[in-house]
């Protein structure tokens, strides 16, 4: 933790959401201030003119969150003792304090859509409830879901949504095991509830591409007329995914591509790495059967 001494706090700027910041208030204006608040500290000086493009549009940002978030501006001229212990090297750059320690940062002037972003994440990262361990809780799902336990699944990711019912990953989880249990209209439904710049988690976008391989095979056409006996297995393999079967679907392919790897181009191969995707990278039936893949192309 950084070290200050407290001393009598500085003159307040117009806005009580926005402090100007030295050395004898740094303690209780941002680590104190910190523990209940999520204070954004901005390094700055009146010579810089990104800083001049930056500082309206923090004030704004901040201003608009009505106490959730403090601005603190330090002059690094003024100041340079602070700078020096966060290690600024550049300015405009802006720490943001949780807790009594800084958890993020950025350099530079960034978007106004870049700035929600970071401060979306900042408020998320406050309102984990104390009693909840978000980082075991979500790592307890994944196994789970990885290890086709999706009822089991299922039960931490609601844990945290009873608590948080907007954590985009929770979120993205649970509707996979909706899909992976055969309901595709709730998982579509949990779906919208993610905001587009919260779907690039790894759980997301295995969701994503589980249900863009399901619109693919939904417009495929099936010939159950077909005598070529390598269509077969693969149309088999198809509609096995369809129905949640993995294990068979994957079999399937292995073996269509065990007994012609470039037939159709190399399709099984490629709906093989589609079905990995849409499984995600850290599950079983993907970490088991991409080896097998592998050694078939290559051998």
């Amino acid at each position: 933790m950084l070290l200050f001494n407290s001393r009598p706090q500085a003159d307040q700027n117009s806005s009580s959401y926005i402090k100007d910041i030295t050395i004898e208030n740094f303690t209780s204006d941002v680590i104190d201030a910190s523990q209940s608040k999520i204070v954004l500290v901005d390094f700055w000086a009146p010579w810089c003119g990104p800083c001049k493009q930056l500082g309206p549009l923090l004030e704004r940002i901040v201003t608009g969150q009505h106490g959730k978030v403090i601005l603190a501006k330090i002059n690094v001229d003024e100041n340079p003792e602070i700078a020096a212990q966060l290690r600024v090297q550049s300015i405009p750059t802006v720490y943001a304090f949780l807790k009594g320690q800084p958890v993020d940062a950025f350099m530079g002037v960034v978007s106004e859509q870049k700035l929600q972003s970071f401060l979306d994440r900042l408020i998320a990262m406050m309102d984990i409830p104390e009693d909840l361990n978000l980082e075991t809780t979500l790592k307890q799902a994944q196994e789970a879901f990885d290890q086709e336990f999706y009822e089991d699944a299922s039960r931490f990711w609601a844990k945290i949504l009873q608590q948080m019912p907007n954590q985009e990953n929770a979120l993205a989880g649970l509707a996979h095991c909706y899909l992976m249990t055969g309901a595709p209209e709730p998982a579509e439904d949990i779906l919208k509830q993610i905001p587009d710049d919260m779907k690039k988690t790894p759980q997301a976008e295995a969701l994503l591409n589980h249900l863009a391989l399901l619109k693919e095979i939904e417009n495929y056409s099936f010939d159950e007329n077909k005598k070529n006996s390598l269509e077969i297995v693969y149309q088999n393999a198809l509609q096995e995914f369809v129905n949640n079967q993995m294990q068979k679907a994957i079999e399937e392919l292995l073996a269509l591509v065990q007994s012609d790897k470039n037939w159709q181009d190399g399709l099984a191969k490629t709906t093989l790495l589609k079905i990995f995707a849409a499984l995600g990278h850290s599950h079983s039936l993907t970490l088991d059967n991409r080896r097998k893949l592998s050694t078939m192309i290559f051998s």
